[in-house]
């Protein structure tokens, strides 16, 4: 198969069915998914950013869908961010909101339906068009990404109705344990130390965890260092509104210390302005480029195949 080094800055404008995959049929071919797992998780390993893909591949499938999570792979992908929610019957859907409404033809709020309910829907696209394909399982999803990517697992913190605290974590863990997969799954939490450590238990050392850096954290300083000294977390992931914010300032602070600078540049917010619209829209060195030089060596995104075309085209991926 021949691959076109061709990058589409509308690529998002096409339809489901008229992806090119020539374009697309991407893999890490210089390293396997244990290397890099490896690499990730070692402050000396220098030069590589890792791609996360937000919500899977959502430009050209149903985002948080088994089809999404193919094309991600397919491209290239290091990390799966996906959304986890817990079905009344106490089974994990793959699914970003509280509800069902917006992203398939049914309606009702998640917690309060069974699985079964759930597997009676068919996902939408995110123009709203309707498919055949159903709502993932949180297995499924890990089943299709073991040995391939790691998965980053956003919601984790809400807890069901009436729930204890932290529930919804253990009942993660306990899954990633059933698949043997605590390593390869991420979480990204603003929990104080003490809070991530009585929940996650020893767990905490063996999945991928990142501290949110967020102004609006108390005491941030001391939130960051008691990190840094109890855990020397893999990477922490910022969240700069300005260039004059306390997260911003804490960068040299965290890369010096050994851990990675994640950030989603799926928001203007989360990357002073240098998000994937600045990179789309006003030049590559606007947006990931920026980050890249300051130090960010994750970036998720909502445009996966666009971000790693031209990391190597600059040989950084």
């Amino acid at each position: 198969m021949k691959i076109l080094n061709l990058l589409l800055p509308c690529s998002f404008l096409l339809p489901l069915t008229a992806m090119p995959l020539e374009l697309s049929a991407q893999t890490n071919s210089n390293t396997t998914f244990s290397q890099r797992l490896q690499q990730l998780r070692s402050p000396k390993a220098k030069g590589y950013v890792w791609v996360a893909a937000h919500r899977g591949d959502w430009k050209y499938a149903p985002e948080n869908s088994m089809e999404g999570l193919r094309n991600s792979l397919f491209f290239g992908a290091d990390i799966i961010e996906t959304d986890v929610r817990q079905t009344r019957d106490g089974h994990f859907i793959v699914m970003h909101d509280a509800t069902v409404d917006r992203t398939t033809n049914g309606s009702g709020t998640i917690s309060e339906m069974t699985l079964g309910d759930i597997r009676k829907l068919r996902l939408k696209t995110n123009w709203g068009q309707s498919t055949q394909m159903l709502v993932p399982t949180l297995e499924e999803y890990i089943d299709s990404a073991h040995g391939r990517a790691i998965i980053y697992l956003d919601k984790a913190g809400i807890d069901l109705p009436q729930a204890t605290q932290g529930s919804t974590v253990q009942a993660l863990l306990k899954v990633l344990r059933a698949k043997k997969t605590l390593g390869e799954a991420m979480f990204v939490l603003d929990w104080p130390y003490e809070k991530a450590r009585r929940i996650f238990g020893t767990a905490l050392d063996s999945v991928i965890y990142c501290p949110v850096v967020d102004d609006r954290i108390a005491n941030l300083r001391e939130y960051v260092d008691e990190y840094i000294e109890k855990l020397r977390p893999v990477a922490f992931q910022f969240r700069m509104q300005s260039l004059n914010s306390q997260s911003y300032a804490l960068l040299p602070h965290i890369l010096k210390a050994g851990s990675r600078a994640f950030v989603a540049a799926t928001w203007p917010q989360h990357t002073a302005g240098h998000d994937d619209h600045a990179s789309i829209f006003e030049g590559h060195e606007r947006g990931w480029g920026w980050l890249i030089d300051q130090g960010f060596s994750i970036i998720e995104t909502n445009f996966p195949k666009d971000l790693i075309h031209y990391l190597r085209t600059e040989h950084r991926h």
